[in-house]
């Protein structure tokens, strides 16, 4: 009697009937195996291109390159790349990829499991998107505290009270959705506060607020910032103990800034390994 598994049709995947999709505007992918367990790609990178910093939250990928140079970022740090050459990149660890080079580059692409519907992308501020930074703070102000005047201040023009300032804002996507963000506000030249950061409750412990964290930390560093600031409050349980373990202390608090704050914390990124 025949097994099922020798009734299975066994057939080999060629580029001509491989799925093929387009991405980035001018990259291509062949899926060579689309499993829900595993998936196994051929992608395509002109000169120039690049993907989006991001993450997967289940999803473990390694690449193996078959061509080209590959230039990676992966939390922060550069690495190349090259022909016969491979990198393994663990779940819910930032990174992107590009094409440095003149010529193609091409890559086998594993994911286990497949990584489709399953991307977390930080994604720089702009005037269009002014409005998640508002709705997303004030979300989590009104369940947890309350929208004092300097959040109003702020929220209402993050561009001039934020950006113009010298300080940043950033977002999290996930599977293209707006979820959470965090900004770097200016206090000198080399501290900042790491503030107004909010993750809308229907994402909630996905891990969006530990990934725009570790960015921010790899922003700072990256710019040279010394030493970031967080005010919170210690009903706060879970943030409290999430500030500890990326190696934010406690310090003396000043009054005045929020009236929601009874803690004031700090870390110092003298080196680039903090």
């Amino acid at each position: 009697m025949c097994s099922l598994f020798c009734l299975r049709t066994i057939m080999k995947i060629l580029a001509d009937n491989a799925e093929h999709y387009t991405w980035g505007g001018n990259c291509e992918g062949w899926h060579l195996l689309k499993s829900d367990k595993l998936g196994v790609i051929r992608e395509k990178m002109p000169a120039n291109a690049s993907e989006q910093l991001h993450c997967h939250r289940f999803s473990q990928q390694m690449f193996y390159i078959l061509s080209g140079t590959a230039t990676f970022q992966v939390n922060g740090l550069i690495q190349t790349v090259s022909k016969n050459e491979s990198i393994h990149i663990p779940n819910m660890v930032l990174h992107t990829i590009k094409n440095n080079e003149a010529e193609d580059l091409e890559f086998l692409l594993i994911s286990e499991p497949p990584s489709q519907g399953d991307r977390i992308e930080i994604i720089d501020y702009s005037e269009d998107l002014k409005h998640h930074i508002r709705d997303l703070n004030v979300e989590w102000l009104e369940k947890y505290f309350r929208v004092e005047k300097n959040d109003e201040i702020q929220l209402a023009d993050p561009k001039r009270e934020i950006i113009d300032k010298g300080g940043f804002i950033y977002y999290a996507k996930y599977n293209g959705e707006i979820v959470g963000t965090a900004s770097l506000l200016k206090i000198e030249n080399d501290c900042y506060e790491l503030g107004k950061m909010a993750v809308t409750e229907r994402a909630q412990g996905s891990g969006i607020g530990k990934i725009v964290i570790e960015f921010c930390l790899q922003v700072a560093r990256q710019k040279g910032i010394s030493k970031l600031v967080l005010y919170s409050n210690t009903s706060l349980n879970p943030a409290i103990h999430l500030y500890k373990k990326y190696g934010f202390y406690e310090i003396p608090l000043e009054s005045g800034h929020y009236e929601r704050a009874n803690i004031k914390m700090e870390k110092i990124l003298s080196s680039p390994l903090t």
